[in-house]
């Protein structure tokens, strides 16, 4: 198994109404599109894609897109063969997003180092693979999709002022139908996955750095030290001295 080699990778959004002309490229396309619904076309074949879609698209393929709301995507280039296994149009899923890696990758871009060549190759096997495992497995519910759409949301975004309603309206769904997908798929609210996504990675920064409480607070968007404090005596039990000495 041979496998691709990084091009370019990059995020994308546009308004409602701003389409896509039909344009081509050498390499293979692999698209994450997070917000928003537009149908798209490739070589002539339509798809409906909504948050969570995935397409692949391979070379020299024409592809365009109709926005019928405002959308965002990941966007990634490979060079590989003609004739890989990757579904065309699949569902992000699965304890291993597609995006989490997508999201690494721009990151990675952004701030490039003498370890980013590794980290890259590293990141595209993961795409890799991850494509692999899709063409190979069910497709997951529309609840699922929507759900792992929103959970790669709020890893982006947990440190700033995350609205439930905000979230519900770029996925496209109410949110009360937001909140019932979640209660199906992860047994909890989107609220109560939010708190746990800041702790996680308060703990991670009490643990791992020497930035203040209040710095880790901001960072993990709690409105103070003591909101911090707060929340993390109540979830374990401890203050922030004793997570930072464990």
């Amino acid at each position: 198994m041979t496998t691709p080699t990084f091009v370019a990778v990059g995020a994308y959004s546009a308004p409602r109404g701003r389409h896509a002309a039909p344009h081509r490229y050498a390499a293979w396309k692999v698209t994450l599109y997070r917000s928003g619904h537009i149908d798209a076309l490739i070589d002539g074949a339509p798809y409906q894609v909504g948050p969570g879609t995935i397409l692949t698209i391979p070379p020299h393929l024409d592809h365009a897109e109709v926005a019928h709301t405002a959308y965002s995507n990941y966007y990634l280039l490979l060079d590989a063969q003609p004739d890989l296994p990757w579904p065309r149009i699949a569902a992000d899923s699965g304890n291993e997003r597609l995006g989490s890696a997508l999201a690494a990758l721009v990151n990675e871009s952004s701030t490039l180092d003498e370890h980013s060549p590794t980290m890259v190759d590293s990141l595209v096997n993961v795409v890799d693979v991850t494509l692999r495992r899709l063409a190979a497995g069910r497709t997951p519910s529309r609840a699922r999709t929507i759900v792992n759409a929103v959970e790669q949301l709020l890893e982006e975004r947990y440190g700033s002022r995350c609205l439930v309603a905000d979230l519900a309206r770029e996925v496209g769904v109410s949110t009360s139908t937001l909140r019932a997908m979640y209660g199906t798929e992860l047994g909890r609210s989107p609220q109560a996955r939010l708190r746990e996504i800041r702790l996680h990675h308060a703990v991670e920064l009490l643990q791992t750095s020497n930035l203040t409480l209040a710095a880790v607070a901001t960072r993990c968007g709690y409105h103070s030290a003591s909101h911090l404090t707060r929340h993390l005596k109540q979830a374990l039990g401890r203050t922030p001295g004793a997570v930072r000495e464990s």
